[in-house]
């Protein structure tokens, strides 16, 4: 089968909110409005009746039509099955509509029709590849997939939710003789003893009251944030998780013995210190300990403001006594945010900053979120014109590759133990992981899907849909099928003010190894693995975008297809499908 190039089969979206503009024109009046499947005018659109939410759409077509949609899906513990079921559904339930339109049947003869229809032509037909293809342009159901997952789920009554619980504690069987095994246990040891110090953190917080965790003795009054009398005891919520979490020693102590993070830093500020820092006043966010705050003040900042909102604020203090510089660096607890709104920041009247200094990047960059609140700093009070974030320029990445995890159960210690290929697949393809990928198993190049310029880029324009293109890299090239098993995630981070030293550092599998590693999506490698020969081109859509329940959490979706150009110009599909995968915070 072919599909042209112009043609865009995916136009979808993971959250329940609209999909902002993500270089897709839509109607703004719209944005946050359904039509129902069989009430749609396609003749007469502007007669279709307008719902503000799913539900009521989709409860529309039941009272009116006695058609419920909810019912013709796969089970919503399907995660990927269901995702591409639903997008095929949907579009196969507007065309039958559109193509009885003309018949202007009854109601309930209409839904009758459409229930029988979609009996006798299941969605896992191979002659509904076609159905990838929107039918509704700017569809807003199309838009909400996890949105229809979940009203699935509550009509099946479920309540266990398939991606929170997933049994990792098999893989300790494996054999400690298998170096590359043992390499992957070890590196995703390491992210739970992370995950699992944070988790400490905040189980103590939670046992604390707000005004607890601010230290009186601890910061000067001009330091202090203000605080609300009478504060009630309350779990925290995601932004408490994540400041909280910063109050753990081990992961300052991970941050600073990355070597490759901390030196990119204090090169880029040390290098600048006559470009940029002498005489300058300078805002580092999230300071922690406080180490870019003494890099700015050794690079000759007349005036250094450190703020972090967990109470590492102190020791920050601290140190930067220690080493003498706290005659330029004022340590500020707050929320960047509030601190702004409510003039918390030791500025006169109209002063500026004129660098501000930030940590920001997560995994696969965008991952907890914290960019934002940087953003709001640099659009309130950063200086127009000459001033300047620093770094000022993101990139992210992404590329293929191949993987022997599974391979290894065809022989261990000399027994088949291959039924275990099934259970790890349907691990490994639930979430998104966070493990260093050893650049020996890339097998495709290496290629920029998205870059944001720091000064400017706003906070919409960090959800994001970029199209991308995949090859085999120089040396994988083979007349047999290569196979593809994972998508690798990474970022670069560029100190490119202009008229200054330019320092940048990579995350990408051929640089040294970072804390932030590289995020890998998995394919499914026994149903549905991409597979290149030497003139083959994996090509599709990549999106990522904040979790609409939890900010700080990232959706990760691809649309992919294999294939090669035809002698006459045009695209010969041998592969495609869709992968959904999570970072969750």
């Amino acid at each position: 089968s072919s599909r042209k190039d112009d043609e865009n089969p995916w136009s979808s979206s993971d959250e329940e909110d609209d999909d902002d503009d993500d270089e897709v024109e839509v109607d703004d009046d719209d944005d946050d409005l359904f039509y129902s499947i069989c009430s749609y005018s396609h003749h007469n659109p502007s007669t279709s009746p307008k719902f503000d939410t799913l539900a009521l759409a989709l409860e529309h077509d039941v009272s009116a039509y006695g058609f419920d949609f909810l019912s013709n899906l796969v089970s919503s513990t399907n995660e990927d099955g269901f995702f591409e079921g639903a997008i095929k559904l949907v579009n196969k339930c507007r065309q039958f509509a559109k193509d009885k339109e003309e018949d202007a049947m009854e109601a309930m003869k209409l839904g009758k029709e459409l229930n029988e229809f979609l009996k006798s032509h299941r969605v896992n037909d191979e002659d509904d590849m076609a159905y990838y293809k929107p039918v509704l342009e700017d569809d807003a159901m199309l838009m909400c997939i996890d949105e229809i997952q979940e009203l699935k789920r509550k009509n099946e009554k479920g309540t266990q939710d398939v991606s929170a619980s997933l049994d990792k504690a098999d893989e300790l069987d494996v054999s400690k003789t298998d170096s590359e095994t043992v390499k992957r246990l070890q590196s995703q040891i390491a992210l739970l003893e992370e995950k699992l110090a944070r988790a400490k953190t905040i189980c103590i917080a939670s046992l604390a009251n707000d005004d607890e965790s601010m230290s009186d003795d601890s910061c000067s009054d001009e330091e202090k944030p203000n605080k609300k009398k009478n504060s009630k005891k309350k779990s925290p919520d995601n932004d408490s998780y994540y400041f909280n979490s910063y109050s753990n020693t081990s992961i300052h102590e991970t941050m600073l013995r990355d070597t490759i993070r901390t030196a990119a830093y204090e090169n880029a500020i040390l290098s600048n210190s006559e470009s940029l820092f002498q005489g300058k006043i300078v805002l580092d966010i999230g300071c922690g300990t406080g180490v870019l705050s003494l890099f700015c003040a050794k690079a000759g900042a007349k005036k250094v403001i450190a703020v972090d909102n967990s109470d590492i604020i102190h020791q920050a203090k601290e140190i930067i006594k220690l080493n003498g510089y706290e005659h330029v660096v004022t340590c500020v607890r707050g929320k960047m945010e509030t601190l702004i709104e409510e003039n918390g920041l030791p500025l006169s009247n109209g002063e500026t900053v004129d660098i501000i200094v930030s940590e920001w990047m997560g995994y696969a960059l965008f991952f907890e979120t914290m960019l934002p609140s940087v953003m709001a700093a640099r659009d309130a009070i950063m200086t127009p014109v000459t001033g300047s974030m620093f770094p000022n320029v993101s990139k992210i990445f992404i590329e293929g590759a191949s993987s022997k995890r599974l391979s290894y159960w065809d022989n261990v210690h000399s027994l088949n133990m291959a039924p275990m290929k099934e259970r790890m697949v349907s691990e490994l393809t639930a979430d998104a992981w966070v493990e260093v990928v050893d650049d020996e198993d890339i097998v495709t190049n290496r290629v920029k899907v998205v870059e944001h310029d720091l000064n400017t880029c706003k906070d919409e324009e960090l959800d994001f849909e970029a199209p991308f293109e995949l090859r085999l890299r120089d040396g994988k090239s083979s007349d047999d099928a290569v196979e593809v098993h994972q998508l690798v995630v990474s970022f670069d981070i560029d100190f490119a003010v202009p008229k200054t030293t330019v320092v940048s550092f990579s995350t990408g599998c051929q640089s040294t190894p970072t804390h932030w590693k590289q995020t890998v999506l998995w394919f499914d490698p026994m149903h549905n693995c991409p597979l290149l020969r030497s003139d083959d081109i994996m090509r599709g859509t990549f999106r990522m975008k904040r979790n609409a329940k939890n900010h700080r959490s990232i959706d990760m979706a691809v649309i992919w297809e294999t294939g090669r150009i035809g002698e006459d110009g045009s695209w010969v599909r041998s592969m495609d499908g869709v992968l959904r995968r999570s970072l969750i915070a």
